[in-house]
């Protein structure tokens, strides 16, 4: 084994006592790259969030334009049943059914026509 080969090998110098030198034109290069990026990235996102936004809006357009026609033909289908069950023809034969007839003249009650000031005849005479 060679002198020189132990040497390589079990020597480790420690220079705990270098200090590293600090290059503050780095430090500004990296502050200066990182405000760039920083820059770029809010330039894109500023670009693209109109059209994000506009992206959402159609689809909740298109949403509320369905959720507009299934209520007009609910409406629809309302107004179908609506005129079944009032169907003069239809009112007939349920009251033939049910043992009803038609009055055979028309009755018209009279009602007396009632004092809206909430006392009563008798309480107003006495108190003259």
């Amino acid at each position: 084994m060679s002198p020189l080969r132990s040497f390589a090998v079990g020597y480790r110098p420690r220079n705990r006592w270098l200090r590293r030198r600090i290059d503050r034109t780095r430090y500004g290069q990296l502050a200066r790259l990182f405000a760039a990026v920083v820059l770029g990235l809010l330039g894109v996102a500023a670009a693209a969030w109109p059209r994000l936004e506009a992206t959402r809006l159609g689809y909740r357009v298109e949403e509320l334009r369905l959720a507009r026609e299934e209520l007009e033909q609910d409406v629809r289908r309302q107004r179908l049943r609506l005129a079944e069950l009032t169907d003069p023809a239809r009112v007939g034969a349920l009251a033939r059914e049910r043992g009803l007839e038609a009055p055979e003249r028309e009755v018209v009650i009279g009602l007396a026509p009632r004092d809206i000031s909430g006392a009563s005849g008798a309480a107003v005479g006495g108190a003259r």
